[in-house]
């Protein structure tokens, strides 16, 4: 007999005992593994952030009226106090009125002046408030959105911290809510065609980049508009 004949009589014999085998093999993996479907958003959302449901939206609806606002109304620094303070002695002044979030200080600030300017001509839009600082006007840039950046609102809250959720995809989903919140809550109710010229009063927050007290870009959380013009 030759070796291709015997080849192909090995073939015969092995190849159907070799399915057999995977079909013995993928039947056990069967009941190892079961295919659970998705039934609901809830389960959707633990999936997505790290196994524990978690809703970001529910969160921020239990602190925005009970605990942000009143942070705002209560504890902001004056930018006429703060903005000295940090030029004349940084880390005394991020201790005594920032909240340390990674080495970051973010602050809750508050000041008032007039809208010099309206910028709308990006997703990341602002307005520019003059504000009296020192005996001159400070040029104090506030997000309009819609596009709100970064998470000077989340981190400027001493109450909220990293340790109280599961991973980052949560702590990271409070910051993105609570700058949803300010454009759904607190810029919506602007008129920004008619603001340039009017006097505003800001309570908002923002994170020092560690090197100049003067350039503030802040998310605002209340502002009030004032009847007079400049």
């Amino acid at each position: 007999m030759t070796s291709v004949k015997v080849s192909r009589i090995t073939m015969r014999i092995y190849i159907p005992i070799a399915i057999v085998l995977l079909l013995v093999l993928l039947g056990a993996l069967g009941q190892l593994a079961t295919i659970v479907p998705i039934k609901d958003a809830q389960t959707v959302a633990a999936i997505s952030n790290g196994g524990v449901a978690f809703d970001k939206v529910k969160y921020v609806d239990s602190i925005w009226k009970s605990r942000v606002i009143p942070a705002a109304e209560n504890d902001a620094v004056s930018i006429a106090t703060l903005v000295p303070d940090l030029e004349k002695s940084p880390q005394a002044a991020e201790v005594k009125y920032g909240h340390d979030v990674g080495g970051a200080y973010s602050f809750l600030v508050s000041f008032s002046g007039t809208v010099t300017k309206v910028d709308t001509s990006s997703p990341t839009g602002t307005i520019t408030v003059a504000a009296p600082v020192s005996g001159q006007e400070l040029a104090i840039k506030v997000q309009i959105g819609p596009v709100i950046l970064g998470t000077a609102l989340r981190d400027a809250m001493k109450f909220i911290s990293f340790g109280q959720f599961l991973n980052q995809v949560q702590y990271g989903g409070v910051g993105d809510e609570l700058n949803s919140r300010v454009e759904q809550d607190v810029v919506s109710k602007l008129d920004l065609k008619s603001l340039q010229g009017k006097m505003v009063s800001v309570r908002g927050a923002f994170t020092y980049d560690g090197t100049n007290a003067k350039n503030l870009l802040v998310i605002p959380i209340i502002v009030t508009v004032g009847q007079g013009t400049r």
